[in-house]
This record gives structure tokens, sequence and C-alpha cells, in this order.
């Protein structure tokens, strides 16, 4: 069964995009997040989510009780992949622009996500480079309209996930921010030629992370 949660960003997207398109060409859609995120844990075969999207689009049932009554899926896969979804996409509730926090420190990503809601903005936590790509390139899905992204990440410390950001066209527009604990990085993002709005050394104090989320968001809420 394939397992995308542990493959390089590239290279996941690269498969997701494949799976994506198998499935639109039976079902004239695409998988969800949730589809995603059941696919990258290997809960569900791409076949298995091919034969529910086609039965989701006939009745408008709603996806995980589909692979749940066809046997392909436990109730509790589920709702272990909705609380991730939940957790992704932040609160649905939220009428702030929505700011995706990508860290694999739970502690630090709990702090940002704290300072950030409460300057009015909906975050979403990521804790890896593949969960952020899901949110990045949910087909249908909202497109996250900043994101911070803490270099350290697991496999590429997250020069893999800004790479591919830039190349992607429904990306390569989206405002990022760096947090990082170590500022020489900085010259070797300008290296590769990865833009990035604000570059910011932790820890980074509360006033300072919300003036860099407010002066990026500026031009694209301006406009």
């Amino acid at each position: 069964m394939l397992r995308l949660w542990h493959m390089p960003a590239e290279e996941a997207c690269q498969v997701l995009t494949w799976i994506r398109s198998e499935a639109a060409m039976e079902t004239r859609s695409a998988p969800t997040l949730l589809g995603q995120l059941l696919l990258a844990d290997g809960v569900v075969t791409s076949a298995e989510l091919a034969d529910a999207l086609v039965r989701q689009e006939k009745s408008g049932e709603r996806l995980g009780q589909i692979l749940i009554d066809g046997g392909a899926l436990a109730l509790r896969q589920l709702e272990r992949a909705l609380r991730r979804q939940a957790r992704l996409r932040g609160n649905a509730s939220g009428s702030g622009p929505f700011v995706l926090v990508v860290e694999d420190d739970l502690e630090v990503a709990a702090l940002v996500g704290e300072i950030l809601a409460g300057a009015g903005y909906r975050v979403g936590i990521a804790e890896s480079e593949a969960e952020a790509l899901w949110v990045a390139l949910a087909p249908g899905g909202e497109l996250p309209e900043l994101v911070v992204i803490g270099l350290g990440l697991p496999d590429h410390g997250g020069i893999e996930l800004l790479t591919v950001l830039r190349k992607t066209g429904s990306t390569s527009g989206i405002p990022v921010i760096v947090l990082t604990g170590h500022p020489e990085r900085e010259s070797e993002l300008r290296e590769r030629g990865l833009s990035v709005s604000h570059f910011l050394t932790k820890p980074t104090a509360p006033r300072e992370l919300v003036a860099a989320v407010e002066t990026a968001l500026s031009p694209v809420t301006s406009g």
C-alpha cells in the first residue's frame, strides 16, 4: 500500500498529481484533503478512494461514510484523519486570513498558532512538509493566504517544501515567512533563488511575528 506520508515533498507532490489525475478520469473530480490524508496514512488504496469518489458524486454522501460502509475504513481511522484535517485547516468558523504554520516542534507550532490566532488569523498547523502539501495542493480546497515555515523540518529542513511551493503555479505567489534558529540559512535560500517575505530568527518576539505577517499580507489584502 502506498505511503506518501514518508516520501520527500517533491516526490509526494508528483505521486499526488498522478493519483489526482487517475481519480479525475473516473469521477470528473479529485480527492479531497480528507482523501489525501487517508491515502497518505496508507489506510485506503487509490482504487478504493476512486470508487468512493464515484459513489460520492452520484449519491452526495460523505466520503468517510462511504468508505466505512464499503469496509475500506474503520471508524477510528476516519476519526484520526478528521482530527488531522481540522488541525491543518484551523478553525472553520474563523473569519481572518488563513495562515498555515509548518513546524515539527509542537510547542513552537502551538505558540506561533496562539500568537497569530490572538491577532485575528485562522491558523492551521502542519507538522511536516508532506502535510503542508496536502493543504496547499488539495483540489478545490482553500489555499493558505500565507505560510510560516520553520526551517529544520525532518528530511529536507523545509527547503524542499519552499521549492515545491515556488514551482507550483497555484502556490508560487503565496507569501512565506521563515522561522529559524540559524540566521546563516538566509544566504542559502538566496543562493537557491527561493524568495521569502521575511526571515525571522528564533526566538521571535510575538510583536515582530505579527508585524511580519501583516506586512507580508498587506499587498494581498490591499490588492
